[in-house]
């Protein structure tokens, strides 16, 4: 449950940071919001990789058997997007960055770049980087759609799972 919240606010951050990010001029702002952009993605890649080992150690709980099969195929399917998008956004965003011709660091410690200044490679990249989050947009609201509708399903208690409380 701490995992799934964390890795929502931290993608939300992501989301906003990303959008503002990239309006800004060239300097020394636009420079620190990009770095700060690029740890929190690297954050967010470390963060799943301990997420998809806790799932493998701990299954999560069967889902009740009042829920459709079609339900658990799509609620299966989003989850394992999910896993895909969260772990090639950070893997296109460190690319486009190692093309750049910028160090990539996380919190300020630097990183091996996977490759040297390539105006093309990094446009190539940060498309896909941009196309990807497009995807885990496209992700997140059919996440929420499905979460919309067990809301709205009288005496279903699906969603307690997910609440702390």
């Amino acid at each position: 449950m701490l995992l799934h919240w964390g890795m929502a606010m931290l993608v939300c951050a992501l989301f906003a940071i990303g959008w503002y990010m990239v309006d800004l001029p060239k300097g020394p702002a636009r420079g620190e919001t990009f770095a700060l952009h690029k740890s929190l993605g690297l954050s967010a890649f470390l963060l799943l990789v301990w997420r998809l080992g806790w799932r493998l150690r701990h299954p999560a709980p069967p889902l009740p058997e009042a829920v459709p099969g079609w339900q658990m195929r799509v609620a299966h399917a989003v989850h394992w997007a999910f896993y895909g998008l969260l772990v090639f956004q950070p893997l296109s965003g460190y690319l486009s960055s190692s093309f750049s011709g910028y160090v990539t660091a996380l919190f300020g410690l630097p990183l091996p770049q996977w490759g040297h200044a390539n105006p093309p490679l990094n446009q190539f990249f940060t498309e896909l980087h941009a196309a990807g989050s497009l995807a885990l947009l496209a992700l997140i609201v059919v996440h929420l759609l499905g979460t919309l509708s067990h809301l709205l399903q009288p005496g279903e208690n699906l969603l307690r799972r997910m609440l702390p409380w």
